[in-house]
């Protein structure tokens, strides 16, 4: 190898190596707005649900400008099998973090429709939980992806299950609750049907997550038994 393309090697893998950190850097700031996000609906607390829709744009910006710079490696440096697949990954998996940067702003924006109506005990619970579940598996694919630990990727499957039970908990409760059958009642049934959707939304996402780092580890797709429900 050339000194010329030798150097260029260590170029990308120097600029793969800051695109990485960066991926860090977006899910550290997803799991920051999970955590935000639920507690503002918990206490419908309109300013902190605001500083959660406001900090989305930082989010964003991450996003494509990580986007932008695995476009410009592909396009300047023709990686080839583990170099490839770990750009790829990158690609998919900031969309999954962006889009759950991006249910959590719903969330807050649920936070601003309900207002100022308080959850009774038990749905508050429940959503607590729901919040801390999302953030537990989105932790841990981040984890998955910092360690290149394919392993996760069956961790987070399992995981997934305590989400699922959690959503039917909560529409079971929204269902049965006895509460009015009136415009207003039915209204907050729904945005609050909404609000567990999106928790387990994020959950997918964090379960993908963790299977574009099994592929990019390993170089194989996931099978069937292992797709998101």
């Amino acid at each position: 190898m050339t000194d010329t393309a030798s150097e260029a090697r260590k170029t990308f893998h120097e600029s793969l190596d800051e695109l990485r950190i960066d991926v860090i850097r977006l899910a550290a700031l997803t799991t920051e707005a999970i955590a935000a996000g639920t507690q503002a609906f918990l206490d419908a607390d309109l300013g902190a649900a605001e500083r959660v829709i406001e900090k989305d744009d930082e989010i964003d910006n991450l996003t494509h400008s990580i986007e932008d710079r695995c476009y410009l490696l592909l396009a300047r440096q023709q990686p080839m099998a583990s170099d490839l697949r770990t750009v790829v990954a990158v690609l998919r998996i900031v969309h999954e973090l962006e889009r759950s940067a991006d249910l959590m702003v719903n969330v807050a924006k649920t936070t601003r429709r309900l207002y100022p109506h308080p959850l009774d005990p038990k749905l508050r619970g429940i959503i607590q939980r729901m919040g801390e579940q999302a953030g537990t598996q989105t932790r841990v694919a981040l984890d998955a992806f910092a360690d290149s630990d394919p392993s996760a990727a069956h961790a987070l499957a399992d995981m997934d299950d305590a989400m699922d039970d959690l959503t039917k908990s909560l529409f079971r409760h929204i269902l049965t609750g006895g509460g009015s059958d009136d415009e207003e009642s039915i209204l907050q049934a729904v945005q609050l049907a909404l609000v567990g959707r999106h928790y387990e939304r994020i959950a997918d996402h964090a379960v993908t997550i963790g299977q574009r780092v099994g592929f990019m580890v390993t170089g194989e797709h996931p099978q069937p038994d292992d797709d998101v429900g």
